[in-house]
């Protein structure tokens, strides 16, 4: 079934018309002057509700022709315009007055009503897309679903953004035209944006069908000049309507922001990168210094022919050679890889690990390193993590070193793994002496060593390398210790079996 027309202001007059035609030659065969005062209020409430449904020109033309129906065929002499009483005279301009006035009220409430109805859609489609922008996780994403809200509301085909001199592409809809890098009469025609400060619009390849138009709207933003890029033949009308200019301000504020959030990136990382530099010049200069004084002393003596070296003593001196040369390469090797975790250099690559697997693999590994202690591993069959496989092999690895440096010599260390909620807990855990309390809250800072590590020598990266390796794969990690033992764990994403 076809929809109804809707009716327009013309069928309106129309309508109104036909209505103080039909209620006349209801009317007029069985009431006279008599009946004046009813036969006014019908036409008034005719007059009212054609007023309330069409506006106010309609209301004028049908309170015009309902006093001029009731003069002519209720108030004498009948049939004609003329009125012989004053009464009456006095009725038909209060009649008209009252229709007037009726008419034009109830067509402002019909204005306000369409006005409130209009601005609640404009404020439901805002606060949808304002949902929309802050689910966003990076300032681009953010500026990509500003697109594509801007790209609905002036019902264009697409939109980007479109910032610096250059015209590279901020944001943008996923359709072609609004993604493809600017052309040289983008980069013309934004100039003149720029220059003039006013809206620009021109027809795209117009020599192929369909040529498409664009439209380059001005971004007010502090920082860098930039602008959007509408395809479609938007109406001005639209351009301009309340909505259109919310999302243009909110695109300019957006694209500020994400200026600001760049260069606050860049801050921080010139921070980190400085602090990092000050403690490892701090932190790090002895245990550089002492294995390269070692190595040297070890060379220096080997190489003194004045004095005959027994077999033993060479073999002394090649072992302090070949343990401080491996300390060295471990400390470098550990500031080399906090150097790039710190400077976002490492790209997790996430992947479905089965524990039981990974567990063999890690004990393969750190047996040279165990030599003759007890290494209890459990885990399940079956239990599957989602992680990077060599960034979590070595968080692990470096925590079981971590555990024969420190715990009771020739204590069992345990690995083990089981399931929570959402989770895979893996845990490594030693048999005492424990961690004291007070370096616990600052266990995993880079560079930080105990107070009580006696002669055992390290940087105090391994557990700063751990958390970031874990953090990276979207864990966490943390530490329970009692002088019975100190138990580290991990808290990683699970998943299931790939397929």
């Amino acid at each position: 079934m076809a929809p109804m027309p809707r009716l327009t202001r013309y069928d309106g007059y129309a309508v109104a018309a036909l209505a103080v035609a039909a209620l006349t030659a209801l009317l007029a065969p069985i009431l006279d002057e008599r009946h004046i005062v009813d036969v006014s209020l019908l036409y008034l409430l005719v007059t009212l509700v054609v007023a309330a449904r069409w506006g106010y020109g309609v209301g004028i033309f049908t309170a015009i022709a309902a006093d001029l129906c009731v003069n002519f065929f209720y108030i004498p002499p009948l049939h004609r315009f003329t009125v012989q009483e004053p009464v009456n005279l006095a009725g038909l301009v209060l009649f008209l007055c009252v229709a007037l006035f009726g008419a034009y009220m109830l067509s402002r409430l019909r204005e306000q009503a369409a006005n409130a109805r209009a601005r609640e859609a404009e404020t439901a489609f805002l606060l949808g897309a304002t949902r929309e922008i802050v689910r966003a996780e990076t300032p681009r994403q953010a500026l990509d679903r500003l697109c594509e809200v801007l790209a609905r509301a002036a019902n264009a085909r697409g939109c980007a953004i479109l910032s610096g001199p250059s015209l590279t592409i901020a944001g943008a809809t996923i359709d072609e035209p609004s993604s493809a890098p600017a052309t040289r009469d983008d980069i013309a025609v934004a100039k003149e944006v720029f220059r003039t400060d006013r809206p620009a619009r021109i027809t795209a390849a117009p020599g192929r069908k369909p040529a498409r138009t664009v439209t380059f709207v001005p971004l007010h933003s502090t920082g860098v000049p930039a602008l959007l890029r509408l395809v479609g033949d938007i109406p001005n009308k639209k351009l301009e309507s309340a909505v259109v200019q919310a999302l243009v301000n909110e695109a300019s504020a957006a694209l500020e922001r994400a200026r600001l959030s760049r260069e606050a990136e860049r801050a921080n990382a010139l921070e980190r990168a400085d602090e990092f530099k000050n403690v490892l010049l701090s932190s790090v200069s002895h245990d550089l210094r002492s294995p390269l004084t070692a190595i040297k002393a070890a060379v220096s003596s080997l190489r003194d022919e004045s004095v005959d070296w027994s077999a033993d003593d060479r073999r002394s001196f090649l072992e302090t050679i070949e343990s401080q040369s491996d300390r060295l390469t471990r400390t470098v090797s550990n500031l080399l890889e906090m150097s790039r975790l710190e400077g976002g250099t490492v790209r997790p690559s996430l992947e479905a690990i089965e524990v039981s697997l990974l567990f063999e693999d890690i004990s393969l590994a750190v047996a040279p390193t165990l030599g003759a202690r007890k290494f209890v591993v459990s885990g399940p069959p079956g239990v599957w993590v989602r992680a990077d496989y060599g960034l979590l092999t070595q968080a692990i690895t470096n925590l079981i070193e971590n555990a024969v440096k420190y715990s009771v010599p020739a204590g069992p260390i345990c690995l083990d793994a089981h399931g929570a909620p959402g989770r895979v807990l893996i845990s490594v855990s030693d048999s005492g002496p424990g961690i004291p309390p007070e370096d616990l809250p600052h266990l995993f800072e880079k560079f930080y060593r105990g107070k009580h590590v006696g002669t055992v020598i390290g940087t105090g990266l391994g557990l700063a390398l751990v958390r970031a390796m874990v953090e990276l794969c979207g864990g966490s990690v943390s530490v329970d210790s009692a002088p019975a033992g100190t138990r580290f764990t991990l808290s990683l994403p699970s998943t299931v079996a790939p397929q």
